[in-house]
C-alpha cells in the first residue's frame, strides 16, 4: 500500500504495555500514596469504591495530571500498565492510537473512550479525537483492563478509559501560559462557581505548534463547560463543549529517509481541518435510601475535511451520533449475602457517516458515502458479598443492531443486522487484611464499523457491500491479586483473550476481513512503593504473547503488538525545591503493521526519559517539562505490504516547554 493510500486509509479507519500506572502523587500537605480505599471510580455505571472492585483498575487523579511531563491524553496513558500507545503524527496527540493488551493495527476498535461515561468513540474507525480533551479540563481517567461488554456493549473487548471532566462548584479562577520546542504555545482558562444549589464552571483552550517535521503545523482551540441545578434527591445538569483544529499530516516515510532525514514530508501538502460540538444533558434522582436512578445521554457532531492540491479533490466527512442511557440501581438483600446491588439499564445509540469528495477548486460532488449503525442494548448485573470476604458479580447483556451503507457513485444500498450477547462471572476473595484475589471469565464482542462494511472492486474500484464481514466474538479468562501493606501496594494478573472472526485490514485485497482465530495471553505486575514522605517509587513489568492460533498464519506474532514493555517512574517532593518527577518507558520492538507473516524486519524497541519539576509560591506555580530527554529516535507506529518493504511514523525528538500558572482565587 503506498503512503498516501495509507494515509488516506489512517484517518478514515484511524500489547500489552508494562507501565506504572502513570499518576504522579501529591505535592506538599498531602501524601504521596494514593490509597485505593478512597478512590470512586464511575466506568462501572455507577460511583463504586475501586478497592471493591474484582477488576485490574488504574485510576489517574487529577493531582497525578498536575505532575506529570504529559501535554496530552496519550503522553498520560502512556505511562499505565497494558497500555501502548502509537503517534500518528505526534502534534497534541493527534490521530494518536491506545492500545489495550496487545490488540495491534485494531486497537481503536477494541477499546471503548467515554467521556464523563458516554461513548466518543465514532461509528466509523476514524478514532477518538484526544486533542479535543485538555489535560486541564480532566478531573480523573479511569481505565479498566479487561472485558467490559456486559456494561458497556460494542468495543468493549480489552478494556474501557472514562475520562471524567472536572466539575467543581467551588469559587475559583486560573489563567495558564505555555510555551516551548518547535513553536509550541499553550494557554488555559478556567472559572467555576456555584451558590443556592446552582453551580458552573467553563473553560477555555487555545494551543499551536509548527511541528518538527515539514507539514507538521498544528492549531487548536476548545471551550466548554457545565451548568447544573442541585435538588433534594439529585441534580439535574446539561455539559457542552465544541472545538476547531487545523493541522498538516506529512505522512510516512521510507527506512532511508528515517534514517537520514525524518523530518521530512511525505505529503508536504496534505491538510485537514476539524470542527465540531458535543452536547450531554443528564440527571440523577434517588427516590429511597435503596434506589438510584440515573439518565444521560449526548449528541455529538463532527466535520471533517481533508485537502491535498496534489490529487485536484478535497474529501468531507460529517459524522453524528446520539446516546441515551437510563439505568437504575438497587440495593437489596439476597440469602446469604452481606449485600447486593443490582444494575439494569439500556443503552440507545444512533451513529451516521456521511463522506463527500468534492471538486478541490469549485466543491462540485463527486460522490457520496454514507454508513449508518443503530443499536440498542439491555444489560443487568448483580454484585454480591458474602461471609468470609468474598464476592461475586454475575452480569449479562443482549444487544441488537441495525447497519446501513450507500454508495452514490456505485448505486450501492445495502444493510445488515445482528443480535449479539456478553456475559461475564467474577470472583473475589479478601483472605487476608490487605490481600485480594479475584477470577474472572467473560464473553466479548465487537461489531464491524460502518466503512469496514465497504470493498472495493480491483479493477473498477466502485464501492462494493462487505456483506461477508461477520461480527467479531471473544472470550476473556482473567485471575488477578493485589496486596497492600504499610508503605508497598502490588497488583499482579494473568489473562487470555481468544477472538474468533477478528475484524482485521487485509492489504492483499483492499478490504477488511474476518481473520483466522487470535489469542492473547499476558502478565501485568504493577507496584508503588512510598520510601518516605518525600519520595515515590513506581514501576510495572507486562508481557503479552499474540498470536493466530489457526489458518496459514498459525504461530505468527499480531502485527504493532510488543511482547514486553517496562516502566518505571520516581517522584521527589523537594518542600521549597519544588516537586520533580522523572518517568522511564521501555518497549522492545514490533512487527510492522499488515506483516502477518512476520516476514519483514521489525520496529526498533526504544527507552523513553521524560521530567518536570514544578515550583509553588502562593497562587503562582512555575512548570518545566523535558520529554524524550536523551532524544531517543524510534518509530513506534509503521506498515509494510507485499510490495511495500516498510514505512515509518518517526515519533517526536527532545522537546522543552516552561509554563506559568496562576489561581486568581
Amino acid at each position: 500500500m503506498s503512503s498516501s493510500i495509507r494515509i488516506i486509509r489512517t484517518l478514515k479507519f484511524s500489547t500489552l504495555s508494562l507501565a506504572i500506572g502513570a499518576a504522579f502523587p501529591a505535592v506538599p500537605g498531602s501524601a504521596l500514596a494514593q490509597d485505593m480505599g478512597s478512590i470512586v471510580v464511575t466506568a462501572t455505571r455507577f460511583p463504586e469504591a475501586a478497592a471493591s472492585l474484582a477488576s485490574n483498575i488504574t485510576v489517574i487523579t487529577q493531582a497525578d495530571i498536575e505532575r506529570t511531563p504529559a501535554r496530552s491524553v496519550p503522553d498520560l496513558l502512556k505511562n499505565v500498565a497494558g497500555l501502548d500507545v502509537r503517534a500518528l503524527y505526534g502534534a497534541m496527540g493527534i490521530d494518536t492510537g491506545v492500545d489495550i493488551r496487545g490488540t495491534g493495527e485494531t486497537a481503536g476498535s477494541n477499546a471503548l473512550i467515554l467521556l464523563d461515561g458516554q461513548r466518543i468513540n465514532p461509528v466509523d474507525m476514524g478514532g477518538v479525537k484526544w486533542e479535543t480533551l485538555p489535560l486541564s479540563t480532566i478531573k480523573q481517567i479511569e481505565i479498566v483492563r479487561g472485558s467490559s461488554s456486559v456494561l458497556h456493549g460494542d468495543r468493549a473487548v480489552n478494556g474501557v478509559i472514562n475520562i471524567i471532566t472536572d466539575k467543581s462548584d467551588k469559587l475559583r479562577a486560573s489563567l495558564k501560559a505555555e510555551g516551548g520546542s518547535y513553536g509550541h504555545q499553550a494557554f488555559d482558562a478556567a472559572l467555576s462557581g456555584g451558590a443556592d444549589g446552582w453551580y458552573g464552571n467553563v473553560f477555555a483552550h487555545d494551543a499551536q505548534t509548527d511541528g518538527w517535521r515539514q507539514n507538521g503545523d498544528a492549531r487548536q482551540t476548545s471551550a466548554g463547560g457545565r451548568a447544573a441545578r442541585r435538588f433534594a434527591t439529585g441534580e439535574a445538569f446539561l455539559d457542552f463543549s465544541t472545538y476547531r483544529e487545523q493541522y498538516g499530516l506529512p505522512g510516512s516515510i521510507s527506512r532511508a529517509l528515517f534514517e537520514s532525514d525524518p523530518q521530512r514530508a511525505q505529503t508536504p501538502n496534505y491538510r485537514m481541518e476539524r470542527e465540531g460540538y458535543r452536547v450531554r444533558p443528564g440527571g440523577s434522582f434517588k427516590p429511597s435510601a435503596d434506589v438510584a436512578i440515573e439518565i444521560d445521554g449526548s449528541y455529538n457532531d463532527d466535520l471533517f475535511k481533508a485537502k491535498n492540491v496534489d490529487w485536484f479533490m478535497r474529501n468531507e466527512s460529517h459524522v453524528k451520533s446520539t446516546s441515551l442511557s437510563p439505568r437504575v440501581k438497587w440495593t437489596h438483600g439476597l440469602a446469604g449475602a452481606e449485600r447486593s446491588e443490582t444494575i439494569a439499564g439500556i443503552d440507545l445509540y444512533d451513529g451516521k457517516a456521511i463522506g463527500d469528495s468534492l471538486d478541490f477548486t469549485t466543491g462540485a460532488r463527486y460522490n457520496r458515502q454514507t454508513g449508518q449503525q443503530r443499536s440498542q442494548g439491555v444489560y443487568v448485573e448483580n454484585r454480591a458479598q458474602w461471609q468470609g470476604g468474598f464476592d461475586t458479580t454475575l452480569g449479562l447483556r443482549r444487544q441488537h443492531f441495525e447497519q446501513k451503507l450507500g454508495d452514490e457513485g456505485a448505486g450501492l444500498h445495502a444493510e445488515s443486522s445482528d443480535g449479539l450477547s456478553a456475559w461475564e462471572l467474577v470472583a473475589g476473595w479478601r483472605f487476608a487484611p490487605g490481600w485480594r484475589a479475584y477470577g474472572k471469565a467473560a464473553r466479548n464482542f465487537r461489531l464491524p464499523n460502518t466503512d469496514e462494511l465497504f470493498a472495493y472492486d480491483p479493477v473498477t474500484y466502485q464501492a462494493l457491500f462487505n456483506g461477508a464481514l461477520k461480527a467479531q466474538t471473544g472470550q476473556l479468562a482473567e485471575a488477578g491479586l493485589s496486596w497492600s501493606v504499610g508503605s508497598f501496594t502490588q497488583q499482579f494478573s494473568l489473562f487470555q483473550q481468544e477472538n474468533h472472526n477478528e475484524i482485521g485490514y487485509i492489504a492483499a485485497n483492499g478490504r477488511n476481513a474476518n481473520l483466522d482465530a487470535t489469542r492473547r495471553r499476558g502478565a501485568e505486575w504493577e507496584g508503588r512503593w512510598n520510601i518516605t514522605s518525600a519520595w515515590q517509587l513506581r514501576g510495572s513489568v507486562s508481557a503479552v504473547d499474540a498470536k493466530f492460533t489457526e489458518g496459514s498464519y498459525s504461530g505468527k506474532t499480531i502485527p504493532l503488538v510488543s511482547r514486553h514493555k517496562e516502566t518505571l517512574g520516581v517522584v521527589w517532593d523537594g518542600a521549597q525545591f519544588g516537586t520533580h518527577s522523572m518517568n522511564l518507558v521501555s518497549a522492545d520492538g514490533r512487527y510492522f503493521g499488515g506483516d502477518f507473516a512476520n516476514a519483514r524486519n521489525k520496529l526498533g524497541g526504544y527507552t523513553t526519559l521524560d521530567y518536570q519539576a514544578q515550583w509553588r509560591i502562593e497562587r503562582f506555580a512555575v512548570i518545566f517539562k523535558a520529554t524524550n530527554l536523551t532524544d531517543r529516535k524510534y518509530s513506534p507506529l509503521g506498515y509494510s505490504s507485499t510490495w511495500n518493504p516498510g514505512t515509518y511514523y518517526p515519533a517526536d525528538p527532545r522537546s522543552f516547554s516552561l509554563a506559568v500558572k496562576v489561581d486568581l482565587f
